[in-house]
């Protein structure tokens, strides 16, 4: 009864904070946090996910925010790609409105839809780039998990028109000789390098042909995605691509290491940041969370389980994990378990983020601040985005699934972290 009380109290001054606008809801030496709201969902049928924001500079910077119509019912059930816009810095927004390019694509045997998506401000070409999936539905309840492709597009602020989705053709052989089968770039934190190039974490089945011709050709029998995911002997690989981007065309140019885990669905939502001169790999497995190091953004270290600094298990597991960068440290934003939050879906919920130990490629515990709180839904599928020197935003949709008596309303929230020390890295 208490604990339900005290929960309570919680959901209470969150909303009294989202009424205001403004709050902090956490603040150390090195920052503040204010959680505000964009919108929140209406319908019963649906609920927002994969809300991640882009800002375009300027003497008067405008935010975009782009975020899918997903189906309660079924799994994974994407439809169109809506966006939201401020032109004040996220005091007021616009409402959600379906982007006319990115809207379900009909085909003879069924429909693709464009989600998942990740938008960049491209410093380069003066254009956004959004880079995501592009799953295929022969019904309306599940996706082909086979027929998945990494898919873009970009939205040109001189028109302020979004283009229409396209597919990065990539080899269909990876470096072992195997199929390089339904590749995704689907929570996909991307990089941009000095000079224009991009750095894309990718995820796929490494399959051989005769694997691949069963999993096409018999989706009902022992080979189907389902079969599959029960063997430790399949399952997602990862790797870094890198590609140019002209402002249009997204080019493959190499792909580096293929980075496995023989144990459930493999290792996949990979998400790739810069510190420092080094690169810094953090993904997603079914049990655990791992990361890697690189010196070249493409040949990584072993895989590391994620730990605290007190060596015990961080606890994030089937889900995401997305970087935060100072110019002073690395920073992890993620879920776990053990935060009071049984109750909610996979444990993702609150949302925390701490410093990273770069050294040891542990989160170091004593940093661990509360940046989304939990109010009885999922939180997993969230975005960073470097505004300014002054501020970094976290984004994310409350992930609604049928859930009852909880206090989330499907919101879509901006927790906006604020510097005390000019954030160097920043493109803006």
């Amino acid at each position: 009864m208490l604990k339900n009380v005290m929960k309570f109290i919680l959901f209470f001054t969150t909303f009294l904070l989202i009424g205001c606008k403004s709050g902090k809801i956490t603040e150390n030496e090195s920052y503040s946090v204010v959680l505000e709201s964009i919108t929140k969902g209406k319908e019963k049928e649906y609920t927002w996910t994969h809300a991640r924001s882009a800002v375009i500079p300027s003497d008067k910077p405008k935010v975009l925010t782009t975020m899918s119509q997903t189906l309660k019912e079924g799994s994974d059930v994407y439809h169109d790609l809506y966006q939201v816009i401020s032109e004040d810095l996220g005091q007021t927004w616009s409402e959600p409105e379906a982007i006319p390019s990115l809207t379900i694509i009909e085909q003879d045997s069924g429909y693709r839809s464009v989600v998942d998506m990740w938008p960049q401000w491209h410093s380069s070409t003066n254009k956004v780039l959004n880079i995501g999936t592009s799953p295929f539905y022969s019904n309306e309840r599940t996706h082909d998990g086979w027929k998945k492709k990494v898919v873009y597009a970009c939205f040109d602020p001189e028109t302020e028109k979004w283009s229409s989705p396209k597919f990065l053709k990539l080899p269909e052989l990876d470096h072992d000789g195997m199929l390089l089968m339904a590749p995704a770039a689907g929570s996909a934190q991307w990089l941009e390098l000095p000079n224009g190039d991009i750095l894309l974490p990718v995820f796929y089945f490494k399959l051989t042909e005769e694997q691949a011709y069963s999993a096409l050709n018999n989706p009902d029998e022992a080979f189907s995605i389902g079969s599959l995911m029960k063997s430790d002997d399949f399952g997602f690989s990862s790797t870094v691509v890198r590609c140019t981007f002209d402002g249009e065309n997204l080019i493959y140019k190499a792909h580096g290491d293929e980075l496995i885990l023989k144990q459930g669905r493999g290792i996949y939502e990979p998400s790739i940041t810069s510190f420092k001169g080094e690169y810094y790999l953090t993904m997603r497995s079914d049990k655990s969370a791992y990361v890697a190091k690189s010196k070249d953004g493409l040949h990584f270290s072993s895989l590391k389980e994620w730990t605290f600094d007190d060596e015990s298990i961080l606890g994030s597991y089937n889900t995401q994990q997305h970087w935060v960068r100072h110019s002073d440290a690395l920073y992890l934003v993620y879920t776990r378990r053990g935060a009071d939050n049984d109750e909610v879906f996979r444990h993702r919920a609150p949302l925390f983020m701490a410093e990273v130990d770069v050294n040891n490629l542990q989160v170091i515990r004593s940093t661990e601040r509360e940046m989304v709180p939990n109010r009885g839904v999922a939180l997993g599928n969230f975005g960073i985005m470097e505004v300014n020197p002054a501020e970094t935003w976290i984004t994310v949709a409350e992930y609604m699934r049928g859930e009852e008596n909880v206090v989330a309303d499907n919101s879509v929230f901006t927790a906006k972290i604020k510097w005390k020390r000019p954030n160097l890295n920043s493109k803006q």
